[in-house]
């Protein structure tokens, strides 16, 4: 019973909180929805089930004048046109706006929420079942059935109003067959529970199957797919998910079929069947009722129940879509747990390690144990150490995207989390390994920002500096040209080393004091490789730079070398005293170095 009252509750809250969102991106439209359906509903409901019903067989059984019969008549005909405009006008030009505006705000909040969450939540399962649920208000049209249907439910009642009264006033007995229907709002309340909870149980295995669908039709996997046996694991998963949503189908499906039975016993059978049987009484047994009434009354009866019956479904509903608002609004109400105190940074000094570990939320082993090091204003550092030796890992703290477990970062002397975390972020400019294009067009994708007349020539000039200009020059629309072909055919499709020199040219179109470099030239070869250091070097001049890689062309070229293994820090120093030390970073050098001269003979 109290988890009844709680999901009510819900409903209620749920709901404000949707004619809030809904009052702030268009009022005129909301009240104008709202009057059309409590006048449609009035209308057909009272004024013409009952109004005109009684005015019919009234002047068949000689109560009345013609006169009073063509003035009612003509009142129910221009309100008809009247409801009918009203309605018109609401539909195809009010309703469609106000979806439109609504939709886009409601968007505008998750798209803010996700923007502030910490980038752990993007590889939390839970996070994305949560963001996913968040998205059916808008996906499945939940906000539109909310507000029509709180509308449309404001209106029944103001006509089922009025039919009780009616009623009553013929018989007060008949409102026990009235009520029955209203059980049917509980009955479909927990109908509603039993719905959830099968969703709920059926979103993993949803998002393994909309995983599935999207591996098979995104060109990223394509080639692998076409070229080895993943498709059969890719299909073994699509139908283990199946299989799992056919036995979630199977545990929820009877109670709710025994619910649906319930609710058409007290929502159908007792108020026709009651109703029907007390008006014979009284008409037959009684011959205390008049046919007029006696019709009347049948009407009155068939429309209350069908309007509470309606109301009940509604109410059933707007229950579930409000589950939906819920989930949105636990999304909203998400607190980040990167924190701040509002502090401004100031210029760039330093910036130290101490005594820094972290490990990843579910991990039981640190990626990076007991680091320490400073950098200061202009230093160039390189992070070297093989894969998974968490390089990457000290890029995503040094910008705050993840918290420290253990130590503290400090930037000119002070901890990092006192900062204002955007404005703290705003002074680093990063190239990541796992670069994206998005699908704009060039210059938007170098300035990562609207692009106008006075910006263009940044653009063009970090295109240069960073040795894509040339091939940009020729895309048909030049540095305009759109990107990937997800929206136009006539996109342009670069290569993956094109593709990392326009996200370097991120880096010469901004602003910062600290650039971060994450492998950027993976995707490069040696030669390529060296040009764009080249570049990179006489770019970030009185610039303090990290270079993080494996591949250690940028070592060389460095002030000072840091070199990771296992998530520790076991040497630091320039090039050629780590390689007087003979350990692991001239270990490494010198395996990568032959190889770069057996890939030139092999040239050769």
């Amino acid at each position: 019973m109290k988890k009844e009252v709680k999901q009510k509750a819900h409903i209620f809250r749920n709901t404000a909180f949707m004619l809030k969102c809904a009052w702030k991106s268009a009022p005129l439209s909301l009240i104008t929805i709202y009057l059309a359906y409590i006048l449609e509903n009035v209308y057909y409901s009272v004024v013409i089930s009952v109004m005109f019903l009684q005015t019919a067989l009234s002047i068949i059984e000689g109560n009345g004048t013609f006169k009073e019969f063509a003035i009612r008549m003509c009142i129910i005909v221009f309100g008809k046109v009247f409801v009918d405009l009203f309605a018109y006008i609401d539909m195809y030009t009010v309703r469609t706006k106000f979806e439109i505006k609504c939709e886009s705000y409601i968007n505008s909040l998750i798209f803010k929420k996700a923007q502030e969450v910490e980038l752990g939540c993007y590889e939390n399962p839970d996070f994305f079942d949560n963001y996913n649920r968040a998205t059916w208000v808008v996906e499945k049209g939940g906000f539109k059935r909310i507000i029509e249907g709180s509308a449309w439910t404001i209106g029944s009642v103001v006509s089922i109003i009025f039919l009780v009264a009616y009623l009553i006033s013929i018989d007060p007995f008949l409102l026990f067959f009235i009520i029955c229907p209203i059980i049917v709002i509980g009955i479909s309340a927990k109908k509603n529970n039993v719905e959830l909870e099968k969703e709920k149980a059926m979103t993993p295995f949803e998002r393994q199957k909309d995983y599935t669908k999207r591996t098979i039709l995104l060109k990223d996997f394509a080639k692998e797919i076409k070229t080895t046996g993943i498709f059969e694991v890719v299909k073994k998963r699509f139908n283990n998910a199946v299989e799992k949503n056919i036995e979630v189908i199977k545990k929820y499906g009877w109670r709710i079929a025994l619910l649906e039975t319930l609710a058409d016993f007290f929502g159908e059978i007792i108020p026709v069947c009651g109703g029907f049987g007390y008006g014979c009484y009284r008409l037959i047994v009684l011959q205390n009722l008049e046919i007029a009434d006696f019709s009347v009354l049948i009407s009155a009866i068939t429309t209350t129940r069908n309007k509470l019956n309606q109301l009940a479904r509604y109410f059933a509903m707007q229950q579930k879509h409000c589950l939906w608002v819920q989930n949105l609004r636990d999304f909203l109400d998400y607190e980040p747990k990167l924190t701040d105190n509002g502090i401004e940074p100031g210029e760039f000094e330093s910036l130290e390690f101490r005594n820094v570990s972290f490990r990843y939320d579910g991990n039981s082993k640190n990626t990076l144990s007991n680091i320490s090091f400073k950098i200061n204003k202009g230093d160039t550092f390189a992070v070297v150490g093989h894969n998974g030796a968490g390089k990457t890992t000290l890029s995503k703290l040094i910008m705050r995207l993840y918290d420290v477990t253990e130590g503290e970062i400090l930037y000119n002397g002070i901890n990092i989390k006192e900062y204002d975390l955007l404005k703290y972020r705003d002074k680093f400019a990063s190239v990541f390994q796992d670069y994206r294009i998005f699908a704009m067009t060039v210059a938007e994708n170098v300035l990562i920002r609207e692009v106008d007349d006075e910006n263009i020539q940044l653009a063009r000039k970090a295109l240069g500096q960073s040795g894509v200009y040339d091939k940009i020059q020729t895309l048909p629309e030049k540095e305009n040209t759109l990107l990937t072909r997800e929206f136009d055919n006539q996109g342009a499709l670069l290569s993956g080393g094109e593709s990392q020199k326009v996200t370097i040219a991120r880096l010469f179109a901004k602003d910062f004091d600290v650039a971060i470099l994450d492998e950027p030239s993976s995707a490069l070869d040696p030669v390529a490789e060296s040009r764009m250091y080249d570049a990179l070097m006489e770019g970030t001049k009185g610039k303090t730079v990290f270079y993080i890689s494996h591949r250690l062309s940028s070592a060389t070229r460095s002030d000072k070398i840091l070199v990771f293994s296992k998530g520790r820090l076991i040497e630091t120093g320039s090039h050629d005293e780590l390689m007087a030390l003979e350990g692991e970073y001239c270990e490494m050098f010198t395996l990568q170095a032959s190889g770069y001269r057996e890939e030139a003979d092999g040239n050769e």
